[in-house]
């Protein structure tokens, strides 16, 4: 049985994909459960911070997913761990603080739209830690997108916010039940208190993700938003 400590679920669609640490060998490394049967997990009711017991065998998937293996028996929960204990164990895991550290490669603009890929063949990995100097979120084409500076200076622009944590939050501030002009408040939301909440947090932290390759690219997501949303915040706006 492996131990695995839930540092992330993202949601695209109507499935989730979830990415923990193990530890082996005196190191941490950040592993992702695959389902046997789908590409995704159609359901996964535990959260960032439990603990799980699994069996997981090795997987032959396409670089850069090294990370990938398949599970194969349901999760069992063992314990949790706190928010700020989970951020510290990611500190430990893989961690960048430069553009191409992030994925051991050259991150791409895209000349024909919005959004980063990496070049599947040349990437190393498919999820990295990294510090943000600053991060802006803000609605394009009906999706949250998101823009940081990282602690070298270099901006990354227009990636998808795929965090379910922070998904459900977006949707419960955009419920019907709110009222009238929920964007409006949402967006000034964003652009003031969320600033605030987000960067004088002391474990402020975030992890980045390739998609599958897509059209020969990988696109480049926002996998993970620490401090995650809480929901009396709803109530300032």
């Amino acid at each position: 049985m492996t131990k695995l400590l839930i540092t992330e679920v993202t949601r695209m669609g109507p499935a989730f994909c979830v990415i923990g640490l193990q530890r082996e060998n005196q190191k941490i490394h950040s592993v992702r459960p695959v389902s046997p049967n789908t590409n995704g997990w159609m359901d996964f009711p535990h959260q960032r911070g439990d603990i799980l017991q699994c069996e997981l065998t090795p997987f032959p998937g396409a670089k850069p997913h090294i990370e990938d293996r398949v599970s194969t028996r349901g999760f069992q929960k063992d314990s949790t761990v706190s928010e700020l204990e989970t951020v510290t164990y990611l500190r430990k895991a893989e961690i960048a603080h430069s553009m191409r550290e992030l994925f051991g490669c050259p991150v791409h603009a895209n000349k024909s739209g919005s959004g980063l890929y990496a070049i599947p063949g040349e990437a190393t990995r498919s999820i990295c830690g990294t510090e943000t100097r600053n991060l802006r979120l803000e609605f394009y084409a009906n999706e949250l997108r998101a823009t940081l500076v990282l602690s070298s200076g270099e901006v990354l622009r227009d990636l998808p916010l795929v965090d379910r944590d922070w998904r459900d939050f977006i949707d419960a501030a955009l419920s019907e039940s709110r009222g009238a002009n929920r964007l409006g408040r949402l967006e000034r939301f964003l652009n003031s208190q969320f600033h605030y909440k987000i960067l004088s947090c002391p474990h402020h932290f975030i992890r980045l993700g390739l998609t599958r390759p897509y059209r020969e690219v990988c696109w480049l997501m926002l996998d993970t938003l620490f401090p995650l949303p809480k929901l009396e915040w709803l109530e300032e706006f």
